[in-house]
């Protein structure tokens, strides 16, 4: 693995790692966020507090050994989306929110959403590089 790529898996790994061990700490507060998004129902709110953290640690651990770190980048990536449908969704809408990304109740509203959204541009954008260089990767070992 290339320096650069594993220090920017170690980040990405790091973010979802800490994002996911705060919310698995107090489910109460992250369910209580994920209702500010006005997304789903509430009960459907307490089973995705329950089981997204645990989702977004696994895939955070799976992208460092080869054999899971495609699937879990490209889970990790459609993660990312999700959280930036759910944020411009809220902020089009005009809601005031709490975050929850990091377990702590960030209360997000007008001009604070650039912020956010800008945050999850930028995982994307390095996830998917990630992901292109897996690629190159795996195509220049095959041609040999």
């Amino acid at each position: 693995m290339k320096p650069f790529a594993w220090i920017l898996r170690v980040a990405v790994a790091a973010v979802f790692i800490t994002a996911a061990t705060t919310k698995i700490v107090d489910p109460d507060a992250f369910v209580t966020s994920i209702r500010t998004y006005r997304l789903i129902p509430d009960g459907a709110a307490a089973i995705f507090a329950v089981w997204l953290p645990w989702l977004e640690l696994c895939a955070a651990l799976a992208i460092f050994p080869r054999r899971h770190r495609s699937g879990a980048s490209w889970l990790l990536l459609a993660l990312t989306f999700v959280f930036l449908a759910a944020l411009g969704q809220a902020w089009l809408r005009g809601l005031d929110i709490n975050c929850g990304c990091f377990g702590s109740a960030a209360a997000v509203s007008g001009s604070a959403y650039s912020g956010y959204l800008l945050r999850d541009g930028l995982l994307v954008a390095v996830i998917a590089f990630l992901l292109w260089q897996e690629r190159r990767a795996a195509g220049s070992s095959s041609s040999r």
